[in-house]
């Protein structure tokens, strides 16, 4: 599981004061999911702890990374905003209001609906920071998306692929949108995923 010290060992140069604060939310976070597990059986810590910790690899600030560990505290706990408030300031408090805010989007098949959900996610989103905290939100979600119920797969595979990918794309952020797409391939085209699959395997047999 991500730690505290795993987080901040990504960060370049931190001050005292950025140490306090992310140590701070790290501490917050894990007594406000105090109880809670995800569905793979692990403390619901790991979650916020993972996207935190590529949010620091990717050069952002503590306050960032911050609202990434407390993303979930309001929608999920009995964390209220003024909490967050007194607790973290105001900045903080409008990135996790805004994650919580972009968590109400859903995907729901048609694709004008798409293209109106994708619009609405970039324009619900004030701050470019809110966008990538709940990108990699998602991206977490997707890597252990095994542990999801089957029937609920293929609708977070898809909506993954019609909502995140391309706003992932039109943020510049080819990296993540490859790594959405291929997390989500196998989910929604489990068919093309297996023969795909099965020519890789072909090809590795003949090379060895």
């Amino acid at each position: 599981m991500t730690t505290v010290k795993d987080i901040l060992a990504n960060i370049n140069n931190p001050s005292e004061a950025d140490v306090k604060l992310i140590e701070k939310a790290y501490a917050f976070s894990e007594q406000a999911h105090t109880g809670q597990t995800r569905k793979s059986g692990e403390p619901y810590i790991m979650h916020p702890a993972a996207i935190a910790l590529r949010i620091a690899e990717m050069g952002l600030g503590p306050r960032t990374i911050s609202a990434a560990l407390l993303h979930d505290t309001i929608e999920d706990t009995g964390v209220s905003a003024e909490d967050i408030k007194r607790e973290f300031g105001e900045e903080i408090l409008f990135l996790v209001e805004g994650v919580t805010k972009l968590s109400s989007v859903r995907y729901y098949g048609s694709d004008r609906h798409n293209e109106s959900l994708r619009k609405l996610f970039v324009a619900t989103s004030q701050d470019i920071r809110v966008l990538i905290v709940k990108l990699y939100d998602r991206l977490h979600n997707m890597e252990t998306l095994e542990h999801v119920a089957a029937e609920k797969q293929k609708r977070i595979a898809t909506e993954t692929l019609e909502i995140y990918v391309p706003v992932a794309h039109r943020l510049g952020m080819g990296r993540i949108r490859k790594e959405l797409e291929d997390l989500a391939f196998p989910y929604v085209y489990p068919e093309e995923y297996g023969r795909v699959k099965s020519l890789m395997n072909q090809k590795t047999a003949k090379a060895q």
